[in-house]
């Protein structure tokens, strides 16, 4: 027992710097080795495996989310393969020689598939060096295809369909098919911005493209006056028609029967009133009524005349009898009118 605990001390002497050098180092660089061994995929993310002794990247699988160890001298390559989106400005010319800027939004999403290919061919700057490189060319060249005009007024839909089946297209031909066969990059979308043109050529479109328009509306007023033409002329011909029936049913003694008939019923009416026979085509005319709203009093037959009425009542009598001489008599002797002369 003395013998082998005087040996531990003297071992720890003897090796005592270099126990506390590896303990050392050891401390050193365990911060180092947890950073590198223990790698965290995020939500929506894949990940490449590249081993530095091994072959380099694996080509045959790729990591999904979560936390993988791996060796500290390997690495993980991490992709977002959600779906993204790059703006970007193109310099362009339309067939007419024209010069434009043009303003472009492609959304696209990786492929977790073909992440080590694309780690391989293109690495993390994919973007860069394949997505914006294909669509500059294909906007370029579908550009050239059309005018200034037709690309700024009325066919930038059809332009967008174009460029997003050329991009669609291109890209999957990028990568040679003897590293990859398949699709790597999916393009979900391709929209125009904003069309910036000169000046100039912008407010001449505008002018012709507002010119058209009126010229629609001129067309759409003379369309519709012309409806109203043909809707007044139904109208004339039907209170025509209307006419030609109802003056066929009308004739002169139904006319002078209704005359008397409204006459009648005027004359039952209790509100003071003159009647005069011998009107116009045998028909009598009333006059009234006459009432003390108007200041004027009725004078009752009965009652006897004012001096300066019964004055002007006899005169009035003499001049008419010579030029009544013929008028009808009523049974019995009467007169067919007693007139009620207005109080002055």
């Amino acid at each position: 027992m003395n013998k082998t605990s005087e040996v531990r001390p003297r071992w720890i002497e003897r090796h005592f710097i270099g126990v506390s050098s590896a303990l050392l180092v050891l401390f050193l660089i365990t911060p180092y080795l947890i950073t590198n061994m223990f790698v965290n995929i995020p939500a929506g993310h894949s990940g490449v495996l590249w081993l530095r002794f091994f072959g380099g990247t694996v080509m045959h699988f790729h990591f999904s989310e979560g936390t993988k160890i791996i060796f500290p001298w390997d690495r993980i390559y991490i992709y977002d393969t959600r779906v993204k989106q790059r703006t970007d400005t193109f310099e362009v010319l339309a067939n007419d020689g024209l010069k434009m800027t043009l303003e472009a939004t492609v959304r696209f999403r990786l492929l977790p598939k073909a992440l080590p290919v694309i780690t391989r061919y293109a690495g993390e700057d994919y973007v860069e060096n394949l997505l914006i490189p294909s669509v500059a060319a294909i906007v370029r060249t579908e550009v050239g295809k059309m005018s200034a005009e037709e690309i700024y007024s009325k066919k930038r839909d059809t332009l967008e369909l174009r460029i997003l089946a050329d991009v669609t297209r291109a890209i999957d031909e990028l990568i040679p098919s003897r590293l990859h066969n398949g699709q790597e990059i999916e393009i979900v979308d391709f929209r125009i911005r904003d069309i910036r043109l000169p000046a100039v050529v912008q407010a001449a479109i505008e002018s012709k493209i507002s010119q058209l328009h009126q010229a629609e509306q001129y067309k759409y007023i003379l369309n519709r006056e012309e409806q109203e033409k043909q809707r007044k002329l139904i109208e004339a011909q039907g209170i025509k028609g209307f006419q030609d029936i109802v003056s066929s049913g009308i004739s002169e003694p139904y006319l002078r029967w209704k005359g008397i008939d409204a006459t009648l019923k005027l004359a039952e009416s209790t509100n003071a009133k003159i009647v005069i026979i011998g009107g116009k085509e045998g028909l009598p005319v009333i006059l009234g009524p006459l009432d003390s709203s108007s200041g004027a009093k009725v004078q009752d037959a009965r009652e006897p005349l004012p001096a300066s009425a019964a004055s002007a009542a006899s005169t009035a009598s003499s001049s008419a009898a010579g030029s009544s001489a013929s008028a009808p008599s009523l049974p019995g002797g009467g007169s067919p009118l007693t007139p009620s002369i207005p109080a002055q």
